[in-house]
């Protein structure tokens, strides 16, 4: 990455990303084009970070207006996350209209 005049906090982040996690890593940096950019590892990680909080910061955003929440907890947020950004009842209830089908199906065969 470009060394830039930085007058501010500075914050490292350093995490280690293992196995399925690590190959969808790789795949989203192939998919977003990061290793023809960057000229380094710590360049594509730099550059996969900032994507990441980009992206962060944009599910907060819609998380707030969605829950009317400010501050989220985490584990409420993840959980939206886990849900596609649906409430617990809209994927409670396409889990039984999945299931229903599943059976509907099912069930003729058995027969």
């Amino acid at each position: 990455m470009v060394k830039k005049n930085i007058s501010g906090p500075v914050r490292r982040v350093c995490a280690d990303i293992v196995g399925d996690d690590a190959v969808d890593l790789e795949i989203l940096e192939v998919s977003l084009g990061i290793q023809r950019i960057a000229k380094s590892k710590s360049d594509r990680d730099g550059l996969l970070i900032k994507s990441a909080l980009l992206a962060l910061g944009r599910a907060v955003e819609d998380y707030r207006a969605e829950s009317g929440v400010k501050h989220p907890e985490y584990e409420a947020f993840v959980e939206w996350l886990n849900t596609d950004g649906k409430p617990q009842d809209a994927v409670k209830a396409d889990s039984v209209t999945a299931v229903g089908h599943f059976l509907d199906n099912h069930a003729i065969e058995a027969v």
